[in-house]
């Protein structure tokens, strides 16, 4: 190629050249990982070392610094607006902390340039080993039909059902695919699958011990009930339960999230 050929092609460049108006990106994505896949992509074409913050509407939050289309290293973490610990910066944590950030509304990619250039490492984790922590962690899981082998005869007409216990089923797609109702006449089960269908012994086991519960009850808890079983850790799933007279919900979520789940609790408790 010709120098002037060079030239003209820089001199292209530079007069098409758009400055960006706005330091925020908002990523409107439909689903939670094209949302997490955007982000990465932004990542991946981050050339000159940036801060990059990625919060949602529920006050979750996560900065990371980037250099050479590379995460470098992660700070800032808030859930539901309140800061926790920041685990080790490995493919497998920022792809737990983006799934989770993503999977709330109001997505929003805000970057600046960090103080001293100097301190983000020019090398860190390639954007493609934390799209393999997607699938090798399997965050995403489709809204598919549950496996006719589980005998989940009435999916359909479980998730039409009008109780506290099927809006709370529903509106936990906001928080987690981790999720199953289950109802009382004929234990008909509806998913989507996730980890809950995949080990209906245990939740067997554990309706089994919710039913002895409202035997020696004596029917005084008439009203609908949260029952939350609380990791003890951040870093593993908490386990949060509504009933009502006609089903059972069960949700499988962080234990970051408790907050988001009371907060469902009280606004479907208030209609």
């Amino acid at each position: 190629m010709e120098q002037s050929d060079i030239l003209s092609r820089l001199t292209d460049i530079v007069d098409n050249t758009v400055a960006r108006g706005d330091q925020s990106i908002h990523l409107n994505h439909t689903s939670t990982e094209a949302r997490c896949l955007a982000a990465i992509e932004i990542v991946h074409a981050t050339i000159l070392p940036r801060m990059i913050q990625i919060s949602n509407d529920e006050e979750d939050a996560v900065t990371l610094s980037v250099n050479n289309g590379r995460v470098a290293s992660m700070s800032d973490t808030a859930m539901d607006g309140v800061q926790s610990n920041t685990p080790e910066t490995t493919a497998e944590h920022v792809a737990q902390i983006l799934a989770m950030i993503c999977s709330g509304t109001g997505l929003k990619l805000h970057s600046t340039p960090p103080d001293n250039t100097d301190e983000v490492a020019a090398t860190g984790i390639p954007t493609s080993e934390i799209e393999g922590a997607f699938d090798v962690m399997e965050l995403f899981h489709d809204e598919a039909a549950p496996d006719a082998d589980t005998a989940l005869d009435k999916p359909a007409v479980l998730n039409e059902a009008c109780g506290l216990a099927a809006s709370f089923h529903s509106e936990a797609k906001k928080i987690t695919d981790q999720r199953i109702l289950i109802g009382h006449d004929d234990t008909a089960v509806a998913g989507p699958d996730g980890v809950l269908t995949q080990n209906l012994d245990a939740v067997g086991q554990l309706m089994d011990d919710l039913a002895t519960w409202d035997a020696e009850n004596g029917g005084q808890e008439a009203s609908p009930q949260l029952v939350i079983l609380r990791s003890c850790r951040e870093e593993t799933p908490s386990l949060t339960i509504c009933r009502d007279i006609d089903a059972t919900a069960m949700v499988v979520h962080h234990t970051r999230r408790l907050g988001a789940v009371v907060q469902m609790w009280k606004s479907l408790t208030a209609k």
